[in-house]
């Protein structure tokens, strides 16, 4: 895993996501920028990205920094602070506030944002493409409130953040990221992808077709649906479209095993649970997933914000040692490259 794939075809729209607050996601993001010079980009944020300063700790955070002709999301403060340095192309349609998409006439320094919604999210970068950008950078997050979690998402670059935790711990989550990323998508049909895509109830299937359960989350119906399970013949097909969590998978995990189970996952970050239990679950069952984790590369951040920091050095060899088929990048070098 490298990031040579964002100048690239087929890659249009690109997340940045980190396993924390604070990961270093601006850093990636004005890299990739960087990485990209004769390419029409446009970026924006499902938060608000390029504050000064962080909003708990209070503690300097690096501005976004767009390249002359970048297209970007703002609000209404930040499209009055930068008067003529930008070009406004477009209002948004926002009931919380409004929102502008612009154009930066020269290289600036800013804050990005963008609507609170996912389908609000895909139809910007719909409008973006339509301005011009040819590849859509997006500062997100791992929320089912974010585009991130999409199918619109080409590919995902995750950041690494020593706030997380210490080395084993960063090590830990990014192995079980990278197991839920290696989860194979299930092969639907056209109109069975549109029924499990917009249904928010559980499904089985013990033949060909799917059953509703009427249940909507696993918490607080585990007896239920091992019972269900338990009638189904073996390899039956079930579809969670919600969590799976830690509290749910001790109370499960055995009667997938005994019916050995096809899990289908609407996406693998539906799956809330620790590394263990990952690994005990893939063990298992088969599982598979509706949409794709497409994490495409990986950077790291030793530093920490409101905890202490990790030696960088040692955070780095860590990382890259426990995963040397990864080509991992650390946002602070390239930041003062």
């Amino acid at each position: 895993m490298c990031f040579n794939w964002i100048t690239g075809d087929g890659v249009d729209i690109i997340a940045i996501v980190g396993i924390s607050k604070n990961a270093g996601k601006t850093s990636l993001l004005n890299h990739l920028l960087k990485m990209c010079p004769n390419t029409p980009m446009a970026v924006f944020s499902t938060g608000l990205d390029g504050e000064e300063e962080d909003s708990v700790f209070k503690t300097p955070k690096p501005a976004v920094i767009l390249p002359a002709n970048t297209i970007f999301c703002c609000d209404s403060r930040t499209l009055d602070e930068k008067g003529g340095t930008v070009e406004v192309l477009a209002s948004l349609p926002d009931i919380q506030r409004p929102l502008w998409i612009a154009r930066s006439r020269f290289q600036i320094q800013t804050r990005i944002t963008g609507p609170a919604t996912v389908a609000d999210q895909i139809q910007l970068s719909r409008q973006m493409q339509s301005l011009g950008a040819k590849k859509i950078i997006i500062d997100g997050s791992l929320d089912r409130k974010s585009i991130t979690l999409s199918p619109a998402i080409d590919a995902i670059a995750l950041v690494l953040g020593a706030s997380f935790g210490n080395v084993q711990e960063v090590t830990a989550e990014l192995d079980r990221l990278l197991m839920l990323s290696n989860i194979k998508l299930y092969p639907a049909i056209s109109e069975e992808y549109e029924l499990l895509s917009e249904t928010e109830e559980v499904l089985y299937s013990g033949e060909n077709t799917w059953q509703n359960t009427e249940i909507k989350t696993l918490f607080g119906n585990e007896t239920l649906i091992s019972t269900l399970i338990k009638s189904l013949p073996k390899s039956s097909r079930i579809f969670i479209p919600g969590v799976l969590s830690k509290h749910s998978l001790p109370l499960l995990k055995d009667v997938f095993a005994q019916q050995e189970t096809n899990i289908i996952l609407r996406h693998p970050d539906c799956l809330k649970i620790d590394l263990q239990y990952l690994q005990a679950l893939h063990e298992r069952c088969r599982l598979l997933t509706l949409i794709p984790f497409r994490i495409k590369a990986v950077a790291l951040n030793a530093e920490a914000i409101g905890a202490a920091s990790a030696d960088a050095a040692h955070f780095r060899s860590h990382i890259r040692t426990a995963f040397p088929q990864l080509n991992i990048i650390d946002v602070m070098e390239v930041e003062h490259a």
